[in-house]
């Protein structure tokens, strides 16, 4: 292989990587016990303080996936969408902007987003 094929095929392997690493599921780690359910980042964007996100609850018996955005400067956040089908099947209405509740798994959401 000449140089030039060599680092071109790695930046391709480097993308590649990459973009699987995005799509990967972070464990958001909960600041209080008692919630059997487990929750997941999987994806996120950050546009002029608001943070919209995609997450996953996987709890004993269902799995669901939330789309929220959070106001980084206010710590409030609203809900975007739920299924418990997949992302794609989220139909977006969103609710009014609320207070988060401290130790709630949307707290935990947006500390885990903003910070």
């Amino acid at each position: 292989m000449k140089q030039g094929a060599v680092i071109l095929f790695l930046v391709a392997m480097a993308s590649s990587e990459a973009a699987i690493a995005a799509q990967a599921e972070v464990l958001i780690p909960r600041s209080m016990a008692g919630d059997k359910g487990k929750y997941f980042l999987l994806e996120s964007r950050k546009k002029d303080g608001i943070v919209r996100a995609l997450h996953k609850r996987v709890g004993v018996d269902s799995i669901g996936y939330t789309r929220t955005e959070t106001n980084c400067a206010t710590m409030e956040m609203r809900e975007l969408g739920y299924s418990e089908e997949s992302p794609t099947a989220i139909k977006e209405n969103p609710t009014q902007w609320f207070e988060l509740v401290p130790g709630s798994s949307k707290s935990d959401l947006a500390n885990f987003v903003c910070k």
